[in-house]
C-alpha cells in the first residue's frame, strides 16, 4: 500500500476519545482540547490542526491566540458503489449535520505529515497529509498550505467506483480580535465561487471588502488536482443549517456533489437567527480495477495575509513578500502548492530518514523528537515579511521567544531554519543597549520596577496583546532585569551561530561582550562566579537561589567560554583575554564551592541548597555540546548525573526526572505553608530533555534512553500530549501545566548531543 508510515512514526487508533485520555485538571489554564495530530501550514502562516479523528480542531489562525472549534462540516467522506457515504470524522455537533459520520480507522503522525487509515470490504484509503516545513523546502516553507494525498487501493476482485470528498465552511473573516471568534450575526460579504483550470478544480472561499483586508480577511481554497481518469465535482456553496441533506443525499447516491441551489452572498443576522456560513465541496470520483491503486491530490489553502497585535501594529505574513499581500492569491498558491507536492513529500520522506539516523534512539522517542516541531506552525507563530520571526512561550504565558525558554529551543531550530535562529538572536542583540523606565507592576504584589535596564538581556521580545518586536520586556512575574541566567543564555544562543556561520562574529561581539560585562558584575567576591540573590533570580521563577548556584553559577561558566570564543573570532583579544582569564577562577570555584562528592548543589545558601537537582550541569553539558570543552570535571558531571538519574527518576517511579528531590524524600520540607509547589515538585518536560541530552553528551547512553523511552510513553499512550507539548505534569495524577510549551522543543538538543558522544 503506498503511503506507508515510517516505522518510528507516532500511531494510534482512532477516535481518540475523552474517556481514553487525561485531561487537564487546572481550570484557569487553557486546555486546547486531546483530539490533536499534525497541524497544516507553513511557518508564520496561521495553523490548522487536523485531529486524530479526522476533524479540524485547533486553529491558530487568529496571530497571538489558539482556538479550539470543531465544525462538523469540514473534513473528508469516502464513498463507494453499492455501500453509500460515510464522512471520515466524528460528529461533534450531534443532529446539526444528517450525515453518516464514521472516524474509525488508525492514525500515525510523524511531523509535518500524518497517516488517516481506513477500510471498507475491499476498499483501502490512505489520507496522507503534509507542509512544505523541511530543510531543503526553505523557499516554500512558510505558505498558508496544506495539501492531502488521498490514496486508494482496491483489494478486491472486481472493480469498483470509489470518490473521496473534501468540504469546508466558509472561515473568512472569523479570526480577528483577541475576544473569540465569528460575530453574533455571522460574517457579512461571504460569497464562494468554483475555480476550473487545467491544473485545478475547486472552490474559492471569500468575502467582498471595502478597502484592503484587515487581519483574518482574503481567501480560503479548497481544490483537486486534475488527472486523468478523475470525474471531479464541485459544490461552490450550500448552508449546512438547511441545505446539509440534500447536499448529501447527492454524494450518497453517486459519489459526486453539486450545489442544492443557487449561490449567494452573506448577509446580515441576528444574534439568534445568525447569517448563513456558506460551505464548499470538491469531490474525486475514480473506478479502481482489482488490485489498483490511484492517487488524488487535494489542497488547503488560506490567504490571509495581515496580522494585527493588541496594540494595533500592521504587520504582514512572510509569504506575502513573495506571493503578495492583497488577499487574492488562494488559487495561485494552491496551483504551485499541487505542483510541488512529489519534491515536497520525497523531501520530507529523507529528512525523516536522515533524522531518525542522527537521533539513533528508539522508535517512540524519535517519534516525539520530531513531533515536537509541531511548534513551528502551532506555536502562534510569527514571521513577519519584514523578518520578525517569533514562537510563543505557550498559550497561558503569552510572550514571544521567552530568552529563558529560548534557549532550549534554539538548537531544533538552528538545526531546521537557521536563519530563523539567527533573527532571534538579532533582536536580543539590538535589545542589550535598550533603557527603558516605563513602569511595571509586578504581577502578584504592588511593587513597581523598570521595564528594560541597559546591559540586560530583556526576558522576551513582548506579548502578542501588546506591541511585540518593538516594546520588549511584557514579563511582569518577577523583575527579569535582576535575573543571572537571561545574558548567559543569550551569548550560548549567539554562541551556536556564530559556530555554524563564523562571519556573523563582528556583527554580534558588541552585544555579547556589553551582556557579559554587565552580568559580570554579579561577581561580588571576585571569585569569578556570578552569585545569586535569595529571589527567583532565574528561569526556575519558584525556586529561589542564594550565593553561588549550579545552574546560574554553570552557565556563567558556558558563557565565559563563549564571549572569548567569538571575542577571539572578531578580532577582540582583549576581551577574549578577559574572559578566559575570568572563566579560570570561576570554574576552579565552582568546582570547590558546589561539589558535594556526589553532585553539586543548588546553591551556597538557600532553602533548596540540599536538594537534588536536575539542571546542575545545563551550562556545562551546553558548552560541552557547543564545542566549547569542558567547564567542569567530566568525570565528576557522570557522577552527578548518575546521581541525578538515580534519586530524581529511578527512586521517584521512573516516569520522568523530578525538579528537585530532597534527601529525605519529602520536597514539602522546600514548601512554606501555603506555598504553591510549581516546577519544584513536578517533571519539567523541557528539562527532562535537556537532563537526557546531558546523559548523552557525557557517554550515558543507556541512561539517556530508558530516560526517553519513559518520557515518550507518559506523554504518549498515557497522556495523549505530543501535540500540545506542557511545561510540567504532575506525577501519578492527570494534571499537567502550561500546554503548547516552547522549552520541550528541547528535545533537539539530543542531537547535538550524539555528536559529542561520538567524537
Amino acid at each position: 500500500m503506498p503511503a506507508t508510515p515510517p516505522p518510528f512514526a507516532w500511531s494510534t487508533p482512532a477516535p481518540w476519545t475523552p474517556q481514553e485520555v487525561q485531561r487537564l485538571k487546572i481550570p484557569s489554564q487553557l486546555d486546547s482540547h486531546h483530539d490533536l495530530s499534525v497541524p497544516l501550514g507553513g511557518i508564520g502562516a496561521g495553523g490548522i490542526t487536523r485531529g486524530v479523528s479526522g476533524g479540524f480542531t485547533r486553529w491558530t489562525l487568529k496571530a497571538g491566540a489558539v482556538t479550539y472549534r470543531d465544525w462538523p462540516v469540514n473534513g473528508f467522506a469516502l464513498w463507494q458503489a453499492g455501500h453509500g457515504a460515510r464522512a471520515l470524522r466524528p460528529d461533534t455537533d450531534p443532529g446539526s449535520l444528517p450525515w453518516r459520520f464514521d472516524p474509525a480507522g488508525r492514525h500515525a503522525a510523524l511531523f509535518p505529515k500524518a497517516w488517516h487509515s481506513y477500510e471498507d470490504g475491499a476498499l483501502r484509503l490512505v489520507i496522507e497529509q503534509l507542509s512544505p516545513i523541511a530543510p531543503g523546502l526553505e523557499a516554500d516553507c512558510d505558505l498558508p498550505a496544506g495539501l492531502f494525498r488521498a490514496h486508494l487501493e482496491n483489494t478486491g476482485q472486481t472493480p469498483t467506483d470509489a470518490s473521496v470528498m473534501l468540504s469546508f465552511a466558509n472561515l473568512v473573516g472569523w479570526f480577528a480580535g483577541f475576544n473569540g471568534i465569528g460575530v453574533p450575526g455571522g460574517i457579512a460579504g461571504q460569497r464562494n465561487r468554483t475555480v476550473l483550470t487545467d491544473s485545478l478544480h475547486g472552490v474559492v472561499m471569500e468575502q467582498d471588502l471595502a478597502g484592503p483586508p484587515d487581519e483574518g480577511q482574503g481567501q480560503m481554497l479548497i481544490g483537486v488536482a486534475p488527472a486523468p481518469g478523475l470525474d471531479i465535482t464541485t459544490c461552490p456553496a450550500f448552508d449546512p443549517r438547511r441545505e446539509a441533506g440534500a447536499f448529501w443525499d447527492g454524494f450518497d447516491r453517486d459519489g459526486r456533489v453539486a450545489a442544492p441551489g443557487p449561490d449567494w452572498v452573506t448577509g446580515g443576522g441576528f444574534s439568534e437567527f445568525p447569517a448563513a456560513q456558506p460551505g464548499a465541496a470538491v469531490a474525486a470520483r475514480v473506478t479502481l480495477d482489482p488490485g489498483e491503486t490511484r492517487c488524488i491530490d487535494f489542497a488547503l489553502v488560506w490567504d490571509l495575509p495581515v496580522i494585527r497585535f493588541g496594540q494595533s501594529r500592521r504587520h504582514f505574513r512572510h509569504y506575502t513578500a513573495r506571493w503578495g499581500r492583497s488577499g487574492s492569491n488562494a488559487q495561485v498558491i494552491a496551483t504551485h502548492a499541487l505542483s510541488h507536492v512529489d519534491r515536497w513529500s520525497e523531501t520530507i520522506d529523507t529528512w525523516h530518514a536522515d533524522l531518525a539516523e542522527s537521533l539513533d534512539l528508539p522508535p517512540e522517542a524519535t517519534a516525539l523528537v520530531v513531533n515536537a516541531l509541531y511548534f513551528l506552525t502551532d506555536g502562534l507563530a510569527v514571521w513577519t515579511d519584514a523578518g520578525h520571526f517569533g514562537l510563543i512561550e505557550c498559550p497561558d504565558y503569552p510572550l514571544y521567544n521567552t530568552l529563558d525558554l529560548w534557549v532550549y529551543a534554539a538548537p531544533a531550530i538552528s538545526q531546521t531554519f537557521p536563519e530563523l535562529a539567527r533573527a532571534v538572536t538579532r533582536a536580543y542583540g539590538a535589545e542589550i543597549a535598550r533603557d527603558d523606565a516605563e513602569p511595571r507592576m509586578h504581577l502578584r504584589s504592588d511593587r513597581r520596577f523598570a521595564r528594560q535596564r541597559a546591559g540586560m538581556a530583556p526576558h522576551d521580545l513582548g506579548a502578542p496583546n501588546a506591541d511585540p518586536f518593538h516594546r520588549a520586556n511584557d514579563y511582569v512575574y518577577q523583575d527579569s532585569a535582576l535575573w543571572k541566567d537571561l545574558n548567559a543564555m543569550f551569548v550560548l544562543c549567539a554562541w551556536r551561530d556564530v559556530r555554524n556561520s563564523p562571519s556573523l562574529a563582528a556583527g554580534i561581539n558588541g552585544p555579547v561582550q556589553e551582556a557579559m560585562t554587565a552580568l559580570a558584575a554579579f561577581d561580588r567576591d571576585g571569585d569569578g562566579l556570578i552569585e545569586n540573590d535569595g529571589f527567583p533570580d532565574q528561569t526556575f521563577d519558584n525556586i529561589p537561589m542564594t550565593g553561588a548556584s549550579a545552574y546560574c553559577g554553570g552557565l556563567w561558566l558556558a558563557a565565559l567560554r563563549a564571549a572569548a570564543a567569538m571575542a577571539e573570532a572578531a578580532g577582540d583579544d582583549l576581551h577574549a583575554r578577559r574572559w578566559r582569564e575570568t572563566g579560570a577562577r570561576g570554574e576552579a570555584a565552582f568546582e570547590e564551592t558546589l561539589w558535594t562528592g556526589t553532585c553539586f548543589r543548588v546553591d551556597t545558601g538557600g532553602r533548596f541548597s540540599d536538594a537534588v537537582f536536575a539542571e546542575q550541569l545545563f551550562g556545562p553539558a551546553s558548552a560541552r555540546m557547543l564545542g566549547l570543552g569542558d567547564c567542569v570535571d567530566p568525570q565528576k558531571a557522570r557522577t552527578a548525573l548518575r546521581h541525578v538519574w538515580q534519586k530524581n527518576f529511578v527512586e521517584t517511579g521512573g516516569r520522568g526526572v523530578m525538579a528537585v528531590t530532597s534527601p529525605r524524600h519529602d520536597s514539602s520540607l522546600y514548601a512554606p505553608k501555603g506555598e504553591e509547589g510549581l516546577q519544584w515538585d513536578e517533571i519539567l518536560i523541557g528539562f527532562n530533555a535537556s537532563f537526557a541530552a546531558a546523559l548523552r553528551a557525557y557517554g550515558l547512553e543507556d541512561e539517556c534512553r530508558i530516560l526517553m523511552r519513559a518520557l515518550a510513553d507518559e506523554l504518549g499512550p498515557k497522556r495523549g500530549l505530543h501535540f500540545r507539548l506542557p511545561a510540567a505534569l504532575v506525577p501519578d495524577r492527570p494534571e499537567y501545566r502550561a500546554q503548547m510549551n516552547l522549552r520541550p522543543l528541547a528535545l533537539w538538543m539530543l542531537v547535538e548531543a550524539r555528536a559529542v558522544s561520538e567524537t
